[in-house]
């Protein structure tokens, strides 16, 4: 294939290339929308994915002069590309979850091009550039935005964590690919920096681990308060930092079997979702479910619960003046 003929194809093709790359990224957004709830997308993926399409000079050059192949417009896979930047190697696997379920789903075919985690079970004495890369084709019938995506059109899916990423983008062009020979003590720096960051990412999933587990009584005792918020306000409970803040200020004061406890006082003081919906016009505080807990405590612990209150106290002065006690500052 000479040159004008592989540019005027990709000229005449790029248009249903970069459709079909948007079709990509939109339904792993929405899927891993789904799958980290209630994580958010923004704070999931670390760097914003774009869809990129090879530059004309650089299709030329990887097509046609850096590598042999037999049919150098088809056999060139990343044409089109994206990129998810994830903070650790199990999120990483949960894109790659995505990625296959969209193969079940019909949406595309994929094959993986790239494994780290397989290559260090290959080489394990061996740190280098580390990714997961995925060829993704288009099905039979692929359609987006008006264009018929060609059968087998393919794009190339790299998925890597922050460090990783951190990594490839200082060292992968100039070490990784033959531009340039480096020395063998710059090698050796940038496979110990790679050790580092496989280190590193084991501490930050321990630490994760150890967090999570941690911050379940608090999470569970979140998502109880939650539930019988919404069904006694008739409302959706707001999830602000607040409900944290007083869950784990508060957390030791709380009865020791609370889901019966605060479920006994609320049903002895049905008043008190009246009260509640009174005060969601003017009250913030009132539209998160930690109120219910600060009415169980004012209740129960006044004295305690005043003493080490993390938030405004004209909140607490309001639970407490529902409640017919006196608040004194």
């Amino acid at each position: 294939m000479k040159e004008a003929e592989l540019l005027a194809k990709w000229r005449a093709e790029r248009p249903l290339y970069e459709a079909w790359a948007d079709f990509i990224s939109q339904k792993v957004h929405e899927a891993l929308h789904t799958s980290i709830a209630p994580v958010s997308l923004d704070y999931f993926i670390k760097v914003p994915v774009k869809p990129r399409l090879k530059a004309d000079s650089t299709l030329v050059d990887k097509a046609l002069h850096r590598k042999k192949y037999a049919n150098p417009y088809e056999d060139l896979t990343d044409k089109v590309g994206m990129r998810f930047v994830v903070l650790l190697t199990t999120d990483i696997r949960k894109v790659c979850a995505v990625i296959e379920a969209g193969v079940g789903k019909g949406l595309w075919d994929a094959s993986k091009d790239r494994d780290y985690e397989q290559e260090r079970l290959d080489k394990p004495l061996e740190f280098s550039y580390q990714s997961v890369h995925y060829i993704l084709r288009a099905r039979e019938g692929a359609e987006h935005q008006g264009h018929k995506i060609p059968v087998g059109a393919s794009c190339e899916v790299q998925i890597r964590t922050l460090l990783q990423h951190a990594h490839s983008e200082l060292t992968h062009d100039t070490i990784y690919k033959p531009k340039t020979t480096a020395k063998p003590e710059v090698k050796r720096t940038v496979a110990k920096s790679m050790a580092l960051i496989e280190a590193t990412d084991e501490f930050f999933e321990k630490a994760i681990k150890d967090l999570d587990e941690a911050a379940r009584p608090g999470r569970e005792l979140m998502a109880f308060l939650t539930s019988i918020y919404e069904e006694g306000v008739k409302a959706s409970a707001g999830s602000e930092l607040s409900n944290q803040i007083l869950i784990d200020t508060c957390f030791d004061l709380a009865p020791a079997t609370p889901y019966k406890e605060i479920n006994d006082f609320l049903q002895a003081k049905g008043f008190v979702f009246d009260r509640i919906k009174e005060r969601i016009a003017t009250s913030h505080f009132f539209t998160q479910p930690i109120v219910l807990l600060a009415y169980y405590l004012a209740y129960a612990k006044p004295a305690q619960v005043k003493d080490i209150w993390p938030l405004d106290r004209n909140d607490l002065a309001l639970v407490f003046s529902d409640l017919g006690k006196k608040f004194e500052d």
